[in-house]
Parts: C-alpha cells; structure tokens; sequence
C-alpha cells in the first residue's frame, strides 16, 4: 500500500527519542491530509488509557466509539455502490471483514500507527501483548476525530484511501468471524442483533470486558475478553452454541405425544 507522506514524515523523527506532541500531530496531519482545527483530538485519539488512568475521558475510549460508527457506514456505503448485485448477506460479510481487528490491525502496522501511541509505564513494559488491540482501537479513534473535526466527508476519503483496496468480494470469504456467522444465520431468521458490553474490571493495562448479545431483544449469549471486541466475538461464539444446541435437541412428533399423554391417563 502507498501511503502520501506517510514514510517522509516517520523518516523525519528520531527512532529512539519519544515523539512530541507536535511531532504526533505533525505526522498524523500528512497520514491523514488534513490539517486540524482542533488538534487536541489528535493527541486524543492516540492517547492510551493506561496513560491517563484517573482521567478516563481523556483517552481514546470516545473516539473510537464515534469512530467506529463512522467506518461501519462508510465501508457499508462503499460496498454496496460497488458491488450492486451482491446480496445483504455478502455486504454484510465485506463490512464485517473490512472493520475486523485483524484487517485494522495491518493496516495500522502499515501506517505504522504504533510509534504514535501514548502509553501509561504499566503499559509499556507488556505493549508487544496489547499493541494489536491498540492499533484497531487507535485507527478507529483517528476515523472519529477526522469526523468531528472535518466532517463526514474528510473521514469517508482517508478511510477509503487507506482500507479502500480491500473493500472486494473476496473480502466476503475472509468473514468467518463468530459476529459474522451470527449475523449470517440471524439475517436469514429475519432477526435482529444487539451487542453490549455489560461490565469492565481488572487494571487499565489489562482490562476483562463482559459481553452480552441480544437476538431480538432476548439475551442470547455471554462472553469475556481481554478487548470489547473480543467479548462480543466470545458473546457471539455462545450464543451460536445455544443454538446449535436447541437444533439439535429431538422433537417428539404429534403422534409420540399423543401415545406418551395417553399411556400417562
């Protein structure tokens, strides 16, 4: 993948002495071809938090949120202008294997995202162990912090730019994902998906997420992880069991109960 400026401005920093603020902004300016009117959001989005642990809000944690919303749409939009003849099922299976951690993990490695994280000293000594959830969390808070700052448009154009190549139809076939087999089989029931994340304990630099998934409003599946991602992905995994289960489990037919009613008379 070329990326514009990107190289030139890494070159321009020392690989041993920490970026400056300055230095991050600067770098994520030329990555993103925009120039921030509020460049406080970038050093927002790159913030850790384990570096801001008794200032939670001050991490990356909201920008993600937004950010992921925003790349959801975008690469759903896209997918579905390009490819008018594929069906829900395969657009959804692009989307899902476009905003998946491992397709955002290579793309942040190629942007080389991870020098411009801000970590906290308990994070920094097991950054090798978190850095991939890192990158995804990061890549999505920038999505979210070009969209406040530029709008709509200024996101959608740099996420294109950088994960556009990958929006094609083989993408479908990478989505074996337990969220994407889960929304396969719900889209075929004709119901609906809900996921939400209903507990976080242990320390900043290694959370445990609990994760639910609700198939039409009723609780379907429970899951843990060590990233919100993977919690649902394990939320998705259970509630596929269950009903793996379920359709397994052998129906008496009419006349079975009929004799079983009449024996117990």
């Amino acid at each position: 993948m070329t990326l514009p400026n990107s190289e030139t401005a890494l070159q321009e920093t020392s690989h041993t002495s920490p970026l400056t603020d300055k230095e991050r902004i600067k770098i994520v300016e030329e990555l993103t071809d925009h120039s921030f009117a509020e460049p406080t959001l970038v050093l927002r989005a790159l913030t850790h938090p384990s570096a801001v642990e008794r200032r939670p809000l001050e991490s990356y944690e909201r920008l993600e949120f937004l950010g992921d919303a925003v790349l959801s749409l975008v690469v759903g939009e896209e997918a579905y202008r390009r490819f008018p003849d594929a069906d829900e099922g395969m657009l959804t299976k692009i989307r899902i294997a476009l905003v998946s951690g491992e397709t955002l993990r290579r793309v942040s490695m190629n942007l080389r995202l991870d020098r411009l994280i801000v970590l906290g000293s308990s994070e920094q000594s097991a950054a090798s162990r978190g850095m991939g959830s890192a990158l995804e969390d990061v890549f999505e808070a920038l999505v979210g912090a070009l969209y406040l700052d530029g709008g709509f448009d200024i996101a959608a154009a740099w996420i294109l730019q950088v994960l556009g190549e990958n929006i094609t139809r083989e993408a479908a076939d990478e989505a074996t994902s337990p969220k994407s087999q889960l929304q396969e089989r719900m889209q075929a029931a004709g119901k609906r998906i809900k996921y939400r994340v209903v507990s976080r304990s242990g320390p900043v630099h290694a959370p445990h997420f609990t994760a639910e998934v609700l198939l039409d409003k009723k609780l379907s599946g429970t899951g843990t992880g060590e990233t919100k991602k993977a919690a649902e992905a394990a939320a998705a995994r259970d509630a596929l069991t269950q009903l793996d289960r379920c359709s397994r489990v052998p129906r008496r037919s009419v006349s079975e109960r009929k004799s079983k009613k009449t024996n117990v008379s």
